[in-house]
């Protein structure tokens, strides 16, 4: 296994750039399930932070990206159960990833809720807003 940084997984995902878009494509299509690349959660925490913000993709494409990532037996996904569950949250509450998942590791670890001044997170069963 490598470890992978996000943007080399952006380059490829954007197409962004003529020299380093090709070379991530070229270097992510060559993994395999016997030799798999790890995404870890911050990475996929930039990697959705980053399409939104500065690429201006729709909640729901960014959401298709993760799980397209996701769904790949190239890459082995650390928290994974975590990583599934916010985006399942992401989806059911129009929430960003990154908020998501920071509850749903929070929960892992034995918290009971994450506290918030996030309106939105709040609305979600792992936050409770701190008025």
């Amino acid at each position: 296994m490598i470890g992978l940084d996000s943007n080399i997984v952006l380059r490829a995902i954007t197409n962004d750039d003529p020299k380093q878009s090709p070379c991530a494509r070229a270097f992510l299509g060559a993994l395999t399930a016997a030799d798999q690349g790890v995404l870890n959660p911050v990475v996929l925490a930039e990697i959705s932070w980053t399409l939104r913000k500065r690429y201006r993709r729709p909640h729901s494409e960014v959401l298709l990206s993760l799980d397209d990532l996701l769904r790949s037996d190239s890459y082995f996904v650390t928290d994974r159960d975590a990583v599934n569950r916010a985006i399942e949250r992401c989806s059911s509450y129009n929430l960003e990833f990154a908020d998501s998942l920071i509850g749903e590791l929070n929960l892992i670890a034995g918290a009971g809720r994450t506290v918030t001044f996030d309106k939105e997170a709040a609305a979600t069963p792992a936050f409770e807003r701190l008025e």
